[in-house]
């Protein structure tokens, strides 16, 4: 396929969509196998999309939308999981503790632990062996967000579990519920 041609079957899919795994590279180029390796790395080298990890490429401007894209990468590198904003990040949301985490995201997920450098800000993957009716009854929808984001005590409780500092813990805070 031409490369004005994928571009504009990505373009046409960037409203809804900026981060794409190959198997979902593939349905909008209508492409597979050799084919689709090799259109991808095409895109690559023309800097149409950008390599943001292992099968797991950005298409579009870096510009913001509603949705933040830093969150939109953790969707797609853990897809298949329950994530959810935690830890340390839900934790500053809620104004739990005073400090912001700046270009660090915490997420909480059924899948495999990891971290990840992306140009948005590094991912971290925290593990929890807490079932689907666990996250969802502790999570609250976060509107303009791609992850739910854990309740006030639920992050702290995250944070306790895993053995993370509490000592920028403001326990008032936490009493005043969620």
């Amino acid at each position: 396929m031409k490369l004005i041609e994928a571009e504009r079957k990505l373009r046409a899919f960037s409203e809804q969509k900026r981060v794409f795994r190959s198997r979902e590279l593939g349905r909008v180029l209508g492409e597979s196998g050799n084919t689709l390796r090799s259109s991808i790395k095409r895109l690559l080298d023309s800097g149409i999309i950008t390599r943001l990890a292992r099968d797991v490429y950005w298409f579009g401007d870096f510009k913001g939308r509603d949705v933040p894209a830093i969150e939109e990468v953790a969707v797609a590198l853990r897809s298949g999981e329950f994530n959810y904003i935690g830890m340390e990040s839900a934790a500053s949301l809620w104004s739990v503790i005073s400090q912001i985490p700046v270009g660090r995201l915490t997420v909480v997920t059924t899948g495999r632990e990891g971290e990840f450098n992306t140009p948005f800000g590094t991912i971290e993957f925290i593990h929890t062996a807490a079932d689907a009716n666990e996250i969802i009854s502790n999570t609250v929808d976060y509107p303009g967000h791609a992850l739910r984001l854990a309740t006030k005590r639920y992050a702290v409780q995250g944070l306790m579990r895993a053995r993370r500092s509490t000592y920028l813990i403001d326990w008032e805070e936490v009493e005043d519920g969620d």
